[in-house]
């Protein structure tokens, strides 16, 4: 079967990790590297030469961006589970901008590429080309969980309850109310995503009748619902 150009099957675990560690952009760059129409040497030590006008335009960033981004990249550690144990790795080892030659090379080891490109279990499809216009990185987690809600069985309902708790370390947060979690992390997601995404959501908060005592009733879980979306028109 031939290989979507705008794919990437990347791996849960090490998402979760450049979730955490990382800002928007450099998850952009590290997504664009994971398109699944990259050829792969097999060498312990991968070079890449990627055009360094077509890496911008993709993540709809400047080169000034982009090197302060990689740099960022460089710097960071990310850590990962296998059968064997635990570790550590750095995602790039080496990078240079060719300011004649318009190319923007990246040295990393193939381990790292086999952790990002994840095709065998535990992976999340990710569209790269729908997440290009995405600027907060709780937007692209959110369109990672709805990728994978996405990919519920057909007959199975698209949406997924969440508890508070569980929120927090989806998202790498620690947000004491529901309802602040809500105000910082799901309304401007959503609001993000109806702008830009081919996915976005509804949800709906789930209160606890039965144990209120005075007040309000307490928020005790939120139901994602995935809906397919069309990206409102701009001007520019």
């Amino acid at each position: 079967m031939a290989k979507h150009p705008h794919k990437a099957n990347v791996s849960n675990m090490f998402l979760e990790s450049l979730i955490k560690s990382n800002n928007a952009t450099a998850l952009k760059i590290m997504f664009y590297v994971a398109r699944s129409d990259l050829v792969v040497p097999d060498t312990r030590v991968l070079d890449f030469k990627i055009d360094t006008k077509k890496l911008c335009d993709y993540c709809n960033i400047d080169s000034k961006t982009l090197i302060r981004n990689i740099e960022t990249i460089q710097e960071t550690t990310v850590k990962y589970r296998d059968d064997k144990g635990m570790g550590f790795i750095n995602l790039i080892v080496k990078s240079h901008f060719g300011y004649n030659e318009g190319v923007t090379e990246i040295t990393m080891l193939k381990e790292v590429l086999d952790k990002l490109i994840e095709v065998k279990q535990n992976f999340t499809t990710i569209d790269v080309q729908n997440i290009m216009k995405l600027t907060s990185k709780h937007s692209l987690k959110m369109i990672q969980l709805l990728e994978r809600i996405n990919g519920y069985s057909e007959g199975i309902a698209k949406r997924k309850e969440f508890t508070l708790d569980e929120l927090n370390k989806l998202f790498g947060v620690k947000y004491k109310r529901l309802k602040e979690f809500e105000r910082k992390i799901l309304v401007p997601a959503k609001n993000e995503l109806d702008l830009n995404s081919k996915l976005s959501f509804v949800y709906s908060i789930k209160y606890d009748k039965e144990k209120m005592t005075k007040g309000r009733a307490k928020a005790v879980s939120a139901t994602i619902d995935l809906i397919a979306n069309t990206p409102y028109p701009t001007l520019f």
